[in-house]
C-alpha cells in the first residue's frame, strides 16, 4: 500500500493521509487502507466510524467523478475525508 502522510502543526495539530485510488483495486487494499485509517485515528482517540464496504462505496463515487486522490485529515476536531483531482 502506498500513502503519503503529512503532519501538520498549524493552524491545529492534524496528520493527512493521501492514497492514489488507482492503489485501491481488491478488498485486501481498502483493508489495509482502513486499517492505516484507524491506526491514525488512535492517536487522536477517534473512532473512524467506517467500514470496508462504506470505503469501496465512497471511491467508486469518487472514480465515477473522476476524482484520483482520497485525502483524510484527521484532527482532534474529528476526520474529514476528501476526493481530489
Amino acid at each position: 500500500m502506498n500513502v503519503d502522510i503529512t503532519f501538520q502543526e498549524k493552524p491545529e495539530l492534524a496528520t493527512i493521509a493521501s492514497f492514489k485510488l488507482l492503489n485501491l483495486k481488491t478488498e485486501k487494499d481498502f483493508k489495509e487502507t482502513l486499517a492505516i485509517i484507524i491506526i491514525l485515528s488512535a492517536d487522536y482517540y477517534l473512532d473512524p466510524e467506517i467500514g470496508v464496504e462504506d470505503l469501496m462505496e465512497f471511491t467508486e463515487q469518487a472514480k465515477e467523478n473522476n476524482k484520483a486522490i482520497m485525502t483524510l485529515e484527521i484532527s482532534e476536531e474529528g476526520l474529514e475525508l476528501e476526493f481530489l483531482d
